[in-house]
């Protein structure tokens, strides 16, 4: 068996699925010592889906931290090598000067709610975690937690830039959604390697149309939706209701985006500006807030209950069947694969 460095680790485990057109996941279980013996290290995939969803649960989960239990594990490695290739947590760094500039202008949400949230989310992760690894089934009640908090804050997680949470909480989201998105990149390596012709029947996965499909039409609906408001000085009374109506019904992203933007943020904007301001705004959302954070957590909770091909690859529906309960990832992760300043 290799030995493993300081400046390097093996993350080996095992997904649990349930076979279908897609394999939906099911639990993931770590492997002990003698499970290493009967494989070898491989060199983990180009995007690092299956480094990062073993690096993120180690994150999450406490037991796989001890060096007796997983001498494999080298944590002081692991964690600095899921700062250094998850790209989610890059992005969110560089948006944070943005969204806190957005945040001073708006009222935060209360503090009762967060810690309501905070205390719930906490119960519910470790009822996943296990020694062994996770159980993603018990990860579904996390649908009925933020569904609450929504509800208790009258507002939408669409285009929220007021939540905000403790660091330790945000950390620990951060790893979740990692290892939510590192699962389906995982099942979507898989799912690609049975397909007869990639250029039609190959699934893939994106950061951001996975999520918000159409925010540039989303941005002219917002203008739209702004020009009405900064003209409706002098309208009939009921003919302001119905246009009002119209654009929460029809064109209901645009109508939350400017309703949840500052106004003093929008009015300081040039025309020719707006358009470009309004899709950044967005991106800055989904990718730099904590709402969009667990806007994202749960549209991957909806794909692991419902089955991803019902909610990120409706192509796939309906395909052959796939018929494996289980899949073997043995990723061996060095200072090489990530960055150099962590290899110095």
């Amino acid at each position: 068996m290799p030995l493993i460095r300081p400046e390097q680790t093996w993350l080996g485990y095992t997904l649990k699925v349930e076979p279908g057109s897609v394999l939906r996941p099911l639990k993931i279980h770590f492997w002990k010592q003698e499970e290493f013996q009967k494989h070898q290290p491989e060199s983990p995939f180009y995007y690092k889906a299956d480094a990062l969803l073993g690096l993120s649960l180690v994150q999450l989960n406490q037991h796989l931290k001890n060096p007796f239990a997983h001498p494999k594990m080298n944590y002081p490695f692991v964690a600095a090598a899921w700062l250094a290739l998850e790209p989610h947590w890059e992005l969110y760094q560089r948006s944070q000067s943005r969204v806190n500039s957005l945040r001073q202008h708006l009222k935060p949400t209360a503090d009762s709610l967060v810690e309501y949230f905070e205390r719930n989310f906490t119960d519910i992760l470790d009822s996943a975690l296990y020694p062994w690894g996770i159980d993603l089934q018990h990860l579904y009640h996390l649908i009925e937690a933020i569904e609450y908090l929504e509800i208790k804050m009258a507002k939408p997680l669409l285009y929220n830039f007021e939540l905000k949470f403790p660091r330790v909480l945000n950390e620990k989201l951060h790893h979740l959604h990692s290892l939510l998105f590192n699962l389906r990149s995982v099942i979507a390596v898989d799912h690609n390697t049975f397909i007869q012709d990639a250029s039609h029947e190959a699934v893939k996965v994106d950061s951001i149309t996975d999520y918000l499909s159409k925010a540039e039409y989303v941005a002219n609906d917002a203008m739209m939706y702004w020009t009405f408001k900064k003209n409706k000085e002098g309208m009939n009374p009921t003919a302001l209701q119905n246009m009002e109506k119209a654009f929460k019904s029809y064109s209901h992203n645009g109508f939350c985006l400017i309703e949840s933007l500052p106004k003093s943020f929008i009015q300081s904007l040039h025309q020719e500006e707006l358009e470009e301001s309004l899709y950044i705004a967005q991106m800055d959302w989904l990718l730099g807030t904590d709402a969009g954070l667990l806007f994202r957590i749960r549209e991957e909770l909806f794909g692991l209950r419902e089955g991803y091909e019902k909610i990120f690859w409706p192509d796939a529906e309906g395909r052959p069947e796939q018929y494996q309960t289980s899949l073997e990832v043995s990723c061996h992760l060095t200072a090489n694969d990530i960055e150099p300043s962590v290899a110095a």
